[in-house]
């Protein structure tokens, strides 16, 4: 798992997604992108390439999570992930 500041693009180029990866070590692994907000640009950039997927934050589940060997989240995505879980956590303590 990484987390990087963001995940940001000026236009639809895969190769810039493969950049990226390759900057991040995972250009050769299964990855799956988490947002915390739609990003056009990424999702369309990186949708050519096999291995990657992008998600975004609330959609997040087990079955994705699974089929990526490695998972990138930005920031954002992964304190929103934390904060439903922790939401989940506490309806569930509450029996």
């Amino acid at each position: 798992m990484r987390v990087v500041d963001a995940f940001e693009l000026d236009a639809i180029k895969t190769k810039r997604v493969v950049e990226v990866l390759k900057a991040l070590g995972l250009e050769s692994a299964s990855v799956l992108v988490v947002l915390a907000e739609p990003n056009a640009a990424v999702e369309r950039s990186a949708r050519n390439l096999p291995r990657v997927s992008v998600i975004r934050a609330e959609g997040l589940n087990v079955h994705d999570v699974l089929r990526h060997s490695h998972l990138l989240f930005t920031r954002a995505a992964l304190g929103r992930v934390q904060e439903r879980l922790s939401g989940a956590i506490a309806e569930g303590g509450k029996s």
